[in-house]
């Protein structure tokens, strides 16, 4: 009696598109040690529009044909090691991780593994407000990747924020989110109540008066305590790729001095 072979599905690509870099799980272990603090709370891994292919990798459901259909994955996770491990299966498709402390209680619904939820982290569930979130992004036309120029501004910008704050670059980590640029600033830990959720919109409110221009911005909406930033080591998978508008990595470039830099 034959048996009959199933074929993995062909991953559609348009003959232009430039390589797909490989996720590093390296870089992602590298910056959870500095993100994440197990003994307070967990750590959310999450994908949007994502589907497993039968070797367990996890696309872009749009990239493995109109007959899958997109979930939104996440995973808890108490072990950094299982997260960066997972960031490597993460083929055609965003990861993104939660940046302040997430309550123990949600290891409950994905331990240290990812699958489809219906639930994921809100704003009530973090632990506490360990990092105050910069997003900055040069403007340029919804759903589409940057070009290497408007990346170089973004970047160029992060880094005149670093050099006029040097009180904020101290307890910084800083890096490249694959389309524009990241800083994470150290905060003590503030109780995730109105009063440090509004010192902390201030704050980014303020800075993106100073730094934004008809080029390059810092999105204000970054506030939420269950705010998410794209996995450094892992694909930023916005639209699709084409020569001038790549998909790229995104990055964990440095620290402060306070943080081990």
């Amino acid at each position: 009696m034959s048996t009959m072979q199933i074929r993995e599905p062909t991953l559609r690509r348009a003959p232009y598109e430039p390589p797909i870099p490989t996720n590093d799980p390296t870089v992602a272990r590298r910056f959870l040690s500095s993100l994440a603090a197990p003994c307070v709370g967990c750590v959310e891994l999450r994908v949007l529009r994502g589907a497993f292919d039968r070797r367990g990798d996890v696309h872009r459901a749009d990239r493995l044909g109109t007959s899958f259909g997109g979930s939104t994955l996440a995973g808890w996770y108490d072990d950094l090691d299982r997260l960066a491990a997972q960031s490597e299966r993460l083929r055609t498709v965003s990861g993104y991780v939660t940046i302040n402390p997430v309550r123990l209680d949600l290891l409950a619904r994905s331990d240290n593994r990812l699958g489809r939820t219906r639930h994921t982290t809100r704003d009530e569930d973090v632990v506490c407000l360990r990092w105050l979130y910069l997003d900055i992004d040069p403007k340029r036309p919804p759903d589409v990747s940057s070009t290497d120029a408007e990346l170089a501004a973004a970047v160029a910008r992060r880094n005149a924020l670093l050099a006029g704050q040097p009180e904020l670059a101290a307890s910084a980590l800083w890096g490249r989110s694959g389309n524009g640029a990241w800083i994470l600033v150290r905060l003590p830990d503030y109780p995730n109540d109105a009063e440090h959720r509004g010192l902390i919109a201030d704050t980014v409110r303020t800075l993106a008066r100073e730094y934004d221009d008809d080029a390059v911005v810092i999105d204000t909406a970054t506030v939420n305590p269950s705010r998410l930033i794209g996995l450094p080591g892992t694909l930023k998978a916005k639209g699709s790729p084409r020569p001038d508008r790549p998909w790229r990595l995104a990055t964990f470039d440095g620290a402060g001095p306070t943080l081990g830099g």
